[in-house]
């Protein structure tokens, strides 16, 4: 993002979400983006079923439109209004980085962010996290309107060093960590961790040849996923 590093952005956007949520009177989680988008921010969220796409948003002279197609997920619509909110703050966003302007690529990066800060602020995650020993389901239960991934995603802009693991009907889909390189290749304790996962759809921590390894079911009548979280105890 031009001469501004990464840890310079989240730390800029982490002040704006703050300075919305503080602005919102939102001041435990769960964050209500639609909530928030509506009442605070005076745009229109509406369904329509005629979209093909998750969400897409829209200008008139009567503000900014919202427009979600019908989801069995509820996090999806929240996303997609966090994320579309980011757009609309883009310009706000872009001051506190001290940038005039934007490629089209710069605007959705920083949309994302945004929306992923949104839902999991900062603020309150880093403590939250800590106190519940980063354990998904019961970080769930407190941020309930983000999904499991994107809370499973945001910690690894904690300081504890982690490796997060997604798998989808048995294939690795996306695996990244903050500390070390990492293969698609799971080492003994994950694949342990996660067999156990697939098979009985509980959750369940492995730990052997220095690794810990925490597993837990996001499991649905037509899909079945795993997410990881992997730590190495040098």
């Amino acid at each position: 993002m031009l001469d501004v590093s990464r840890e310079d952005v989240v730390a800029r956007i982490d002040r704006v979400v703050e300075d919305l949520l503080k602005s919102a009177g939102c001041t435990q989680p769960p964050v209500d983006a639609i909530d928030l988008a509506r009442r605070h921010l005076g745009m229109v969220v509406c369904l329509d079923r005629s979209q093909q796409n998750r969400g897409r948003a829209q200008r008139n002279r009567a503000g900014r439109l919202i427009y979600l197609r019908p989801e069995s997920l509820p996090e999806r619509h929240q996303w997609t209004v966090a994320h579309e909110i980011g757009e609309h703050l883009r310009p706000r966003l872009l001051e506190a980085l001290g940038l005039a302007s934007s490629t089209p690529t710069l605007g959705e990066s920083l949309a994302n962010l945004f929306a992923f800060r949104l839902l999991v602020p900062t603020c309150w995650f880093a403590e939250d996290a800590r106190l519940l020993d980063y354990q998904l389901p019961e970080l769930k239960r407190r941020y309930s309107t983000a999904s499991h991934e994107v809370i499973a995603w945001r910690m690894l802009d904690l300081p504890q060093p982690c490796v997060i693991t997604v798998v989808d009907n048995e294939h690795i889909t996306k695996r990244r960590s903050n500390a070390w390189q990492v293969t698609r290749k799971l080492v003994a304790a994950e694949r342990t961790c996660l067999e156990y996962v697939h098979q009985y759809s509980r959750a369940r921590r492995v730990q052997a040849d220095g690794w810990t390894v925490y597993g837990w079911p996001v499991h649905r009548p037509d899909w079945k996923r795993e997410i990881l979280r992997s730590v190495f105890e040098e």
